[in-house]
């Protein structure tokens, strides 16, 4: 049922298997940290100070499916992708990564089992941090009381944090979502504690821009439902490491009878080949939506527009950055 990823040495263990000859004692938390955001850091920075303290390996466990995806039978918006939590997760100091199948099986594991069976005797938990709205087992019946006292009889110790307060308002993955949907990036980026970044391969496209002179760096979002749409003023990180200014597209491209969602990007000032190369592109300015125009033309005359918009914000963000 587990398929386990050790961040430190990038280890996988798949089915019923054990998760190595000799299994640690672990500092845990479990949730869906979809997005890594400052309610997600304070969790992980507390995980992280008692697994010092305690001589533990600091682990995290989420899932996939999230639960919310498997009971609703929706896709809904993600803040990011798998690979970028995983990286996320590396990078902040984690040790280990359980990701859980969600399905039906997992659904209905008794809120004992999940405790007594899964925790305690096949992960080896001796410390548990979880948010103050965390809840588990079958029909979600376990919640933090359940865990501490069932923690006490299997021989760890739980703790929960309040909710991290931002802006007058819970940090929360749906208020970032919300943000980011309604175009109020500023907001997204105090939640986020950064810009909201998308990141992928570039891949061929019909390579239409070249034909009105504004030749973009496409990335597929293979199928992904994500949180923005429109034209915005980005910021894209190339691989040799500069950032570069942009202006992005995220859409189907109803000029041109688009079907499957994609995010353009066309780098100011820049000439250069990024095919199969990864780019990350951060968000920064909401310009207008996306919208279907009569003509290639006309098209090409919005976007003279896009161009002259993004030009004059990143002026004036260098200029508020130079003043202090």
């Amino acid at each position: 049922m587990l398929l386990v990823r050790s961040l430190k040495h990038y280890h996988f263990s798949r089915g019923n298997e054990s998760l190595r000859e000799e299994k640690p004692d672990l500092a845990l938390t479990i949730g869906n940290f979809d997005g890594l955001h400052e309610g997600h850091r304070a969790v992980l920075g507390a995980l992280l100070r008692e697994a010092r303290k305690r001589k533990l390996k600091a682990a995290v466990m989420c899932f996939e499916p999230q639960p919310k995806e498997f009971f609703q039978k929706e896709t809904p918006a993600r803040l990011s992708r798998f690979r970028d939590k995983f990286l996320g997760f590396r990078d902040l100091g984690i040790e280990i990564m359980f990701c859980l199948r969600f399905n039906s099986e997992l659904a209905s594991v008794s809120p004992e089992d999940f405790v007594f069976n899964i925790l305690r005797r096949e992960m080896h938990v001796r410390y548990l941090v979880v948010g103050d709205d965390f809840r588990f087992g079958r029909f979600g019946l376990g919640d933090y009381e359940f865990l501490r006292q069932a923690g006490q009889k299997a021989g760890f110790a739980a703790e929960s944090l309040k909710s991290f307060v931002k802006l007058d308002d819970r940090v929360s993955s749906t208020l970032i979502r919300k943000c980011l949907e309604e175009g109020r990036l500023e907001e997204a980026r105090v939640l986020l504690g950064r810009d909201y970044t998308i990141a992928g391969k570039v891949c061929h496209g019909q390579e239409l821009g070249r034909t009105i002179n504004f030749p973009t760096a496409n990335i597929n979002l293979k199928r992904r439902v994500v949180p923005v749409s429109g034209v915005y003023a980005v910021r894209a990180r190339l691989p040799d490491g500069i950032l570069r200014n942009g202006i992005a597209n995220v859409g189907i491209r109803p000029t041109v009878d688009g079907r499957v969602p994609r995010l353009e990007v066309f780098i100011l000032d820049f000439s250069g080949d990024l095919y199969r190369q990864e780019i990350q592109v951060s968000f920064l300015k909401k310009l207008r939506d996306e919208r279907k125009f009569a003509s290639l033309n006309e098209l090409k005359k919005q976007i003279v527009q896009d161009e002259l918009l993004a030009r004059d914000f990143f002026s004036q963000s260098e200029e508020k950055t130079l003043a202090g």
